[in-house]
């Protein structure tokens, strides 16, 4: 069975057509990365020019892209799917005809990867009137293991038209790509460029440079979840710049839900903290300033008392040239 990152078909589609599955997405990424700041980390590449184009893809669409350039974004490709969703109330409840049965929307474009949509749609919405494309992977079966959880979490109440934006629920704000384009922008008129893979231009003939830095991203995020899965004695190879180490005195901070790095901090003080609750599994956190942050949920593996023990700890600028730990999926 191949892996989550080798699912799909490399195809290219505009961001702002994609939709959100889920109805809520944390402000930062797993590492403690704005998803905002993330938009302005997008590059432009053009379209590869049809003389030296490759042969066409049998299973993609014709003709040449509409598109004016390519969005390259600083993490993997994000997955899609072909999906007819259910329509839900306000309250996350499903609508239901006459006869009990749910009521389904249109079929369109969703992502598996909310907060990487985000990224993207805010990037295309600031080029807006030019025509942007990215590069997905288009999942064209429900996918197995850790998708099928991922598809429990399709419970957006608006088809995936927008998304609430915040750590907790109650404290969150509604977006959707028109805030983030300039004054003017219209939704009438834009191209919807199929609802299969098959009506989608193939991403390697048209864009194989926006493919292999996905590809590239993606093997460094491999990577890095390997070393984030470490704890006693480093990795292979005698590295040991993620390793479990005693809990320090001083240094704690986190981000809160604004984006603001807080502390440092001593440890009683977030072992207070800890006792009241504060703290939320994907809260980012570190126990020094030379370290990346990580969830608050990852810092202490099963068996370590938080704030007593020992810690996680994930050097930001490795010796062995490895980058801090990327942006993860949702």
């Amino acid at each position: 069975m191949p892996g989550p990152r080798e699912e799909g078909k490399w195809r290219l589609i505009n961001p702002l057509n994609i939709r959100f599955s889920q109805p809520r997405i944390a402000p930062h990424f797993r590492d403690g990365h704005l998803i905002k700041d993330s938009a302005c980390e997008v590059f432009e590449a053009p379209l590869q020019d049809r003389v030296y184009a490759g042969a066409a893809s049998e299973d993609a669409a014709d003709g040449v892209p509409s598109y004016d350039l390519v969005l390259v974004p600083p993490f993997p490709a994000i997955r899609v799917i072909s999906w007819l969703p259910k329509l839900r109330r306000p309250d996350g409840e499903a609508e239901r005809d006459a006869n009990g049965d749910q009521l389904l929307g249109k079929r369109a474009w969703f992502a598996l990867d909310n907060r990487r949509l985000y990224s993207l749609q805010c990037a295309a919405a600031r080029r807006w009137p030019r025509r942007c494309c990215v590069v997905v992977r288009c999942i064209e079966e429900v996918p197995g293991g850790e998708g099928l959880r991922e598809l429990r979490k399709f419970r957006t109440t608006t088809e995936g038209r927008s998304v609430e934006v915040g750590a907790r629920a109650g404290e969150t704000r509604p977006f959707n790509w028109m805030q983030a384009a300039p004054p003017g922008a219209i939704t009438r008129g834009m191209e919807v460029e199929g609802l299969y893979a098959e009506d989608l231009f193939d991403a390697w003939q048209w864009a194989p440079q926006a493919v292999a830095a996905s590809a590239h991203a993606g093997q460094q995020e491999e990577e890095q979840e390997k070393l984030i899965g470490v704890s006693e004695g480093g990795y292979p190879g005698g590295k040991k710049e993620v390793k479990m180490a005693p809990c320090p005195d001083n240094g704690w901070q986190y981000i809160d839900p604004a984006g603001n790095i807080q502390g440092p901090f001593p440890i009683e003080k977030m072992r207070i903290w800890h006792r009241h609750n504060f703290f939320y599994a994907d809260l980012p956190m570190r126990s020094d300033p030379v370290d990346a942050f990580l969830p608050f949920g990852q810092l202490f593996p099963a068996g370590e008392q938080p704030f007593h023990g020992r810690v996680l700890r994930c050097r930001q600028n490795a010796k062995n040239g490895l980058p801090m730990p990327l942006r993860q999926v949702q």
